[in-house]
C-alpha cells in the first residue's frame, strides 16, 4: 500500500511532464516569455509554452490570444526579435516531440497589438515533425511594429488550440502585387476555447476561410468544424476602427447552432472546395453555419474575406447602399460579403450586408453602408423583394 501511494503521485507527475513537454512550441521567431527569447528577464520566462490555451470556461485563466502576453509590448521583454521585409520568403520554427498526428496550423500577423489578425498562410498536416515552415510576407503588409502568431489544432488528442506569438518588425521592401490585399485576408480561425466552435478528433480541421496561401503537408482526412464558427479576432469579429466595437458576425452572439462535421479528402479537389455559409433563421439567432460544396470557378470570382477596414486616415470605407438590383452579384463562399457579393447566393435568401462585410439582419448589420439591394433589413429573407422562394435548411439545436 505504501509503495502504491508513492508510485501513484510519481506517475501522475511523470505523465503530466510528458504531456506538457511533449507538445510543440515555436522557437523562432522567439515568442513572448519564451526561454529562447533573450530579451525576457529570467524571472519572467514561462516554461509551459507547449501547453494549450485555456478556454473561456476557465474564466480569468482564459488566454486567447497569445497566452495574454501581449502586455509585454512596449516593454523591454516585448522588444522586436526579428525584422521581416515586405515581399520576402521567411520561416518559423517549431520544436517538440509529440505532433499528435499533425493537424492544421495557421500563421498570421497583427499590426495593432493583437486586436485584429490577418492570416498569411494555412498549413494542413501541420506539424508532422519539428522543423522550419516557410511563408511569404505579402508585399503590402503594413510596415512597423507587428505581432506574428502561430496557431495549431492537433489531429489526435484533446480538442485544444496551441498558440505562440512573437514581437517582430515589418520593413519596407518590394515584390509583386498580391492577388488578395493584406486588408482582405481572413481572420484567424478560432475554435476549442469555449466560443461555440469545436474541431473533430482524428481529422485535420478544414478551416472555413484559410486565405489565399494554403499548403498541404500531410494525407490525413479533413473535417469542417462544428458549431457557430465565425471568423474570429479576440474570439469575435475584427474591431470597428472607429468605435472599438466588435464587428457584426462575432461568435459572441450568445447563441449557437451545432452543425455536423463534413469530411473531405486530404487533398482539396481542383473542382470543389468546402465552404461555410451563414443562413438566416426565424428565431432570435442571427445566423447559423451550413456546409456546402461550391465550384472552384465560383471561388475564383468571389473575393476572399472581405472585411472592410479603415484607411490610413482612420476613416472607414465600405459598400454603400445602392437600392438597385442584385442580379449578377457573386455569392460569398464563407458567410461574409462585400460590395460585390450577396450574403448567401444571388440574394435568394440572404439578408443585407453591412459596411463591415458581414451578413445579418439586426441593427448592427443594417446600419450605415447596408446594401439595400440585398434585401430588406429586419426580414428573414429577401423573397419579398426578389420574388424568389427562400431555401429551407434543417437546423440543429444544442
Amino acid at each position: 500500500m505504501y509503495t502504491t501511494m508513492i508510485a501513484s503521485p510519481f506517475l501522475a507527475v511523470l505523465l503530466f511532464s510528458v504531456s506538457v513537454l511533449g507538445h510543440m512550441e515555436m522557437t523562432f521567431p522567439p515568442p513572448f516569455r519564451s526561454k529562447y527569447n533573450h530579451f525576457v528577464p529570467e524571472a519572467l520566462v514561462q516554461y509551459n509554452m507547449t501547453s494549450p490555451l485555456q478556454s473561456a470556461s476557465d474564466g480569468p485563466q482564459a488566454n486567447f490570444p497569445c497566452r495574454n502576453l501581449l502586455v509585454d509590448l512596449g516593454t523591454a521583454a516585448g522588444t522586436s526579435v526579428m525584422t521581416w521585409t515586405q515581399g520576402s520568403s521567411v520561416n518559423f520554427t517549431l520544436a517538440g516531440s509529440a505532433v499528435h498526428a499533425g493537424g492544421t496550423c495557421q500563421a498570421a500577423l497583427s499590426n495593432d497589438a493583437g486586436k485584429s489578425w490577418y492570416v498569411v498562410k494555412t498549413y494542413y498536416g501541420c506539424p508532422l515533425a519539428a522543423g522550419n515552415f516557410q511563408l511569404d510576407i505579402p508585399s503590402d503588409t503594413p510596415t512597423g511594429a507587428s505581432v506574428f502568431a502561430w496557431t495549431w489544432y492537433n489531429n489526435i488528442g484533446n480538442r485544444e488550440i496551441y498558440m505562440n506569438c512573437a514581437s517582430i518588425t515589418i520593413a519596407a521592401g518590394s515584390g509583386p502585387a498580391p492577388k488578395v490585399a493584406f486588408s482582405a485576408r481572413p481572420d484567424l480561425f478560432v475554435a476549442n476555447v469555449g466560443n461555440g466552435c469545436t474541431t473533430a478528433e482524428t481529422f485535420d480541421v478544414l478551416i472555413p476561410n484559410p486565405g489565399p496561401d494554403v499548403v498541404q503537408l500531410g494525407t490525413a482526412k479533413q473535417a469542417a468544424p462544428s458549431g457557430v464558427c465565425s471568423s474570429a479576432n479576440g474570439i469575435g469579429g475584427r474591431k470597428s476602427p472607429s468605435s472599438g466595437a466588435l464587428d457584426p458576425g462575432s461568435s459572441n452572439s450568445g447563441a449557437s447552432s451545432a452543425v455536423a462535421p463534413v469530411v473531405s479528402s486530404a487533398t482539396p479537389s481542383s473542382s470543389s472546395i468546402l465552404s461555410i455559409q451563414i443562413l438566416p433563421t426565424t428565431t432570435s439567432i442571427t445566423s447559423v453555419f451550413v456546409t456546402s460544396m461550391v465550384s472552384s470557378s465560383a471561388i475564383a470570382t468571389s473575393a476572399i474575406a472581405t472585411s472592410v477596414y479603415a484607411s490610413s486616415t482612420g476613416t472607414a470605407s465600405g459598400p454603400q447602399s445602392t437600392g438597385g438590383s442584385t442580379s449578377g452579384l457573386t455569392p460569398t463562399v464563407d458567410g461574409q460579403c462585400s460590395g460585390s457579393q450577396t450574403c448567401s447566393g444571388q440574394s435568394e435568401y440572404g439578408p443585407c450586408c453591412s459596411q463591415w462585410g458581414w451578413c445579418g439582419n439586426d441593427a448592427d448589420h443594417c446600419g450605415t453602408g447596408c446594401m439595400a439591394g440585398f434585401g430588406s433589413c429586419g426580414l428573414n429573407a429577401t423573397s419579398l423583394s426578389t420574388g424568389l422562394r427562400p431555401r429551407h435548411v434543417r437546423q440543429f439545436k444544442i
